[in-house]
């Protein structure tokens, strides 16, 4: 697990316009992190599909110690709470990619 786990973060995300349509563009901070709130919801739901019920659970660690360890330096910014939930829905989105390839 931890293997796929550094594949995917070494995997870098493509940057086209259609696929950072997912980012909530919101004018505040609050509304910014309640919508990329909802995307980590609607991704876990997705996932909790697509992996055995014991495995989507250690996956949730897994994901929230590696965002919060990826922004660490910055626990102390207004931002870091959104940082660390598109750093999740980011994996998550990665993860679901990778596991639809195999289906």
């Amino acid at each position: 697990m931890r293997a796929l786990i550094l594949f995917l973060l070494l995997v870098p995300l493509s940057t086209s316009a259609q696929e950072k349509e997912w980012y909530c563009s919101e004018r505040t901070t609050h509304e910014m992190r309640k919508c990329a709130f909802k995307k980590l919801v609607d991704s876990d739901k997705n996932l909790k599909q697509e992996l055995q019920s014991k495995t989507f659970e250690e996956w949730v660690g897994i994901r929230q110690s590696m965002c919060e360890e990826a922004y660490r330096q910055s626990k102390e910014v207004t931002i870091y709470p959104l940082m660390v939930l598109k750093c999740s829905v980011d994996m998550n989105k990665i993860l679901l990619e990778k596991t639809s390839s195999f289906n």
